[in-house]
């Protein structure tokens, strides 16, 4: 015999079965089935969000989620007229890799040294959690951007004939960042559209992409990676050399004269 009291059913007048829990077979949730209260109480529900919402200054109704802006394509057939800007290494590296991208048939130029007025312009323009270098490289290139406009160039002459290469990766870090950063201070000095192209450092030795301007392959890679061995070098024998200068400054003159420009 089991001890398991069974469920009792009996009808009601309205024609419903109930069964002996107490509970409506038809109200499974536990609410009134009725549409019209139940529509009244979803009513009042929603107005009270909206104006909790409205106390607290959040406009749900509006939230526009953020999308990665759409990026002027550097082709192949451009190459001709476009220069590409790379800069924020040291003298030895970046003469090196000017001459590997010219070896590679492109137009390239190193932006100068950043100085204090760079660091302000970055300052100004950029995003004001960034870490204390970037303000010195995203100000460096909004200044020399601004420089060629004030040599005669149009702001949209400069942002079809040039481009900047610089070392990207993904992540939330600073590195994965710095992308967003040159973007951000681009387009709030005026350069919307000016093209940044990322060289991956997880995307290994061979980048291509159909078409591109910049054809990150294996002979692009051998020749930056050799570019930066030898400024290692050049660097590593300066320091070598320079506590013996007769003259100040002589390490570096004989190191440009006799290694970089031999």
């Amino acid at each position: 015999m089991s001890l398991k009291q069974q469920p009792t059913t009996e009808n009601t007048p309205n024609g419903i079965t109930n069964t002996g829990n107490g509970k409506d077979n038809n109200s499974g949730n536990g609410k009134d089935t009725n549409p019209e209260i139940q529509n009244f109480i979803d009513l009042q529900m929603e107005k009270e969000k909206i104006r909790l919402e409205k106390e607290a200054g959040i406009t749900s109704s509006n939230i526009q989620h953020f999308s990665a802006p759409t990026e002027n394509l550097f082709t192949a057939d451009q190459r001709g007229n476009t220069t590409l800007l790379f800069g924020g290494l040291t003298w030895g590296h970046e003469h090196l890799i000017e001459g590997a991208f010219k070896g590679l048939g492109y137009k390239t130029t190193a932006i100068p040294t950043p100085d204090v007025e760079a660091f302000q312009l970055g300052k100004e323009y950029g995003n004001n959690g960034q870490c204390n270098p970037t303000y010195f490289t995203v100000g460096n290139l909004v200044q020399y951007l601004q420089s060629l406009e004030n040599k005669g160039m149009s702001r949209e002459e400069i942002i079809d004939k040039h481009v900047f290469v610089t070392a990207g990766a993904c992540g939330p870090c600073r590195f994965g960042m710095y992308e967003a950063e040159y973007r951000l201070a681009l387009r709030n000095s005026g350069f919307d559209g000016f093209r940044v192209i990322l060289f991956q450092q997880t995307g290994g030795l061979d980048q291509v992409e159909m078409e591109a301007g910049l054809e990150m392959n294996l002979d692009f890679s051998m020749a930056i990676i050799n570019a930066f061995n030898m400024g290692d070098m050049f660097n590593g024998v300066g320091y070598q050399i320079r506590p013996y200068e007769v003259v100040s400054g002589w390490a570096k003159v004989v190191i440009i004269k006799k290694f970089i420009f031999c």
